[in-house]
């Protein structure tokens, strides 16, 4: 996010919770491993605050206001942007023994809260409110919300390595996937997983290598591959390096390399 548009959300975000009026019963909730949430509803219920506690991440004790998005059924998700894109940081759904709810955390298995009465009888609303209003107003929110480009390649990167690191295993020779970084926008690395797209080819390299002892014998031939994206899914071998081009929209690529990797 560019300093004008953080600026401009900081300004929304601060009209937003000095004009913020609170329900009168907030509650707190128990996720276990000394995990909590706390959850302040506006009074129309369109916004809460939110803030998890004791968590191991850089979100722990940071106040979220969220936006409620109301599923219908007494259903909804509890929004935020977080490194660029739209999160829901928290779920609400109907089941069989009653509400069931459900803390989001990136990279991270899905937490179910249990109502905690003790602490929410203890809880109050206006020190949530006056935390939230410190934080926002030291640009803690905006910078989660920020995309951050530098740790985005970071992670694909490292996503990247790992499977090269198995295909390499499977396949008993060195393989590596390298990216044009450059030619893919902030827009395409917020909404696509690169890795997904990109990694394909030695995923389908380790899983052909590990079921024939021929293809695994071939494949020592192959270099490393280079991914880039394009406006149409193709896959060819040039001097030991695979040529992969692959596009969001194309279904199958799997199927698709697999077939190309195996009348190579």
């Amino acid at each position: 996010m560019k300093p004008l548009a953080i600026f401009c959300a900081t300004a929304l975000f601060s009209l937003q919770a000095s004009a913020l009026e609170l329900a009168k019963h907030p509650q707190v909730f128990d996720a276990g491993q000394g995990v909590s949430l706390t959850l302040a509803p506006s009074a129309d219920g369109r916004q809460a605050l939110v803030q998890v506690k004791g968590i191991n991440h850089p979100l722990d004790e940071v106040v979220f206001l969220t936006q409620v998005h109301d599923l219908g059924n007494e259903q909804s998700d509890y929004g935020i942007r977080l490194d660029g894109r739209d999160y829901n940081l928290l779920n609400k759904r109907r089941a069989w023994g009653g509400e069931s709810l459900q803390l989001n955390l990136p990279n991270t298995p899905g937490y179910d809260l249990s109502f905690n009465e003790s602490k929410t009888q203890a809880f109050k609303s206006s020190d949530l409110l006056a935390l939230y209003q410190r934080q926002e107003k030291a640009g803690l929110q905006a910078r989660l919300a920020a995309f951050d480009r530098k740790k985005r390649l970071e992670a694909y990167t490292d996503s990247l390595r790992k499977m090269d690191r198995d295909a390499s295993e499977a396949c008993g020779t060195p393989l590596t996937t390298s990216v044009n970084w450059d030619a893919i926008d902030d827009n395409s690395l917020i909404g696509l997983s690169v890795p997904s797209y990109c990694g394909e080819v030695v995923n389908q390299l380790a899983y052909l290598c590990g079921s024939t002892d021929a293809f695994k014998a071939e494949s020592k031939s192959i270099k490393g591959v280079e991914c880039s994206f394009g406006e149409k899914m193709k896959l060819h071998e040039q001097n030991g390096q695979l040529q992969f081009t692959t596009h969001a929209d194309e279904a199958n690529q799997g199927d698709f390399i697999n077939a190309v990797l195996r009348n190579r």
